[in-house]
């Protein structure tokens, strides 16, 4: 298992992508599919990084509760992106072009 300053590296650069993303979509609707796609990775990576800190064995139980929280959180958002994503792709196709006629 990596050590628990190698997961920590991980996890900032992890949530720098995050932002990145986040901040790439500052203007970008709730329902804009492109905006969805560019986060939905990005929560993803970061939940995955809180877990892996939350199972290092040198975390404090205190501090796993906390990540395990978080990784939670992180992954609901992702979803809720991915739900956008495949509303998307059900009424457009996977390309984009339009199925409703």
């Amino acid at each position: 298992m990596a050590d628990l300053q190698a997961l920590g590296e991980q996890w900032q650069k992890a949530y720098q992508r995050f932002t990145a993303a986040d901040e790439a979509n500052r203007y970008a609707s709730a329902d804009d599919p492109d905006a969805a796609a560019r986060i939905a990775p990005a929560y993803r990576e970061v939940a995955w990084c809180w877990r892996r800190l939350a199972g290092h064995a040198e975390t404090p139980w205190w501090a796993k509760a906390a990540a395990l929280h978080a990784a939670e959180m992180f992954d609901h958002q992702a979803e809720t992106r991915e739900r956008l994503l495949s509303r998307n792709s059900d009424a457009y196709g996977e390309t984009g072009a339009g199925r409703l006629t």
